[in-house]
Formats: structure tokens, C-alpha cells, sequence
């Protein structure tokens, strides 16, 4: 198989599940194993609980073991499944911005003066840090 091929696969393989991309195989297998969990504590504690509780309460102690072995499954698919997703924190250049926003065909002049005329964003995206990457070259070409 080539490495085209393997790439694609890959690629094909990602989910996206509530705002969060995930690897296919792993949602169902952490789907899996919380639903075996779950139940089987449920069941385990209906044959358990009638030996050594009182009966009114033996549906209440198993639903509790089941819901003990649904957190089981949370520990035990948190330590099997690590997220996937890797943040890139590259500073960005005044160019690489200005080609973003053509692509994307928004007016980053139109931008760089909403930012210049509102002293709070201009504040925020100083305190983020990314306040120069849209300025910093705009207040050069003034000087």
C-alpha cells in the first residue's frame, strides 16, 4: 500500500462528535466497552445485592454499580485513548494574514481600522498577544 493511500485512510477515518474530531475506531470502542461496563455492573449487582440487601433496595444498589462501572469505562477510555488533536502555535506574519483573509475574501484593511477604532478589542488582542501581527506592519507603512 503506498503512503498516498495510508494518508487517505487516515484521513477518512476522523469523526467529528460535538464540536471534536475523533478517530472512528476509538468512539466505538469507547462506546462499547461503557455500554459492557455499564450493564454488567448493573447485572452483577442484581445477582449480588438480593443475597445481602433488602429487597425494595436491590434495583437502587444495582443501578449504582452500574453507573460504578460506567465511570470504570471513563478511567480505563481515558488512559487507552489519548487526544488526537495537536495544537500548532506558529506566529503568524502581516503577509500570511493578508493572504488568509483573501482567501477567505474579508477586507483585513476593513479589519485593521475596526481594530484601530474599538480601544477595547485593541486592548484584548493586545493582552493575547496577536494585537502586532495585524498592525505592527500597518503602523510601519504610517511612519
Amino acid at each position: 500500500m503506498s503512503a498516498g493511500k495510508e494518508k487517505d485512510e487516515r484521513i477518512i477515518s476522523y469523526v467529528e462528535i460535538i464540536g471534536d474530531t475523533v478517530y472512528g475506531k476509538h468512539l466505538i470502542s469507547t462506546i462499547g466497552m461503557s455500554i459492557t461496563l455499564s450493564l454488567a455492573g448493573f447485572f452483577i449487582g442484581k445477582g449480588i445485592f438480593p443475597k445481602i440487601a433488602p429487597e425494595e433496595m436491590v434495583q437502587s444498589y444495582s443501578l449504582l454499580l452500574g453507573i460504578a462501572g460506567s465511570l470504570f469505562a471513563l478511567v480505563i477510555n481515558t488512559l487507552l485513548f489519548k487526544p488526537k488533536r495537536t495544537l500548532n502555535e506558529i506566529p503568524s506574519t502581516n503577509d500570511e494574514l493578508t493572504e488568509v483573509y483573501k482567501k477567505m475574501q474579508f477586507d483585513i484593511e476593513e479589519e485593521r481600522e475596526s481594530i484601530m477604532n474599538d480601544p477595547v478589542l485593541k486592548k484584548e488582542m493586545k493582552e493575547q498577544g496577536i494585537y502586532d501581527m495585524f498592525i505592527q506592519d500597518e503602523e510601519d507603512r504610517r511612519k
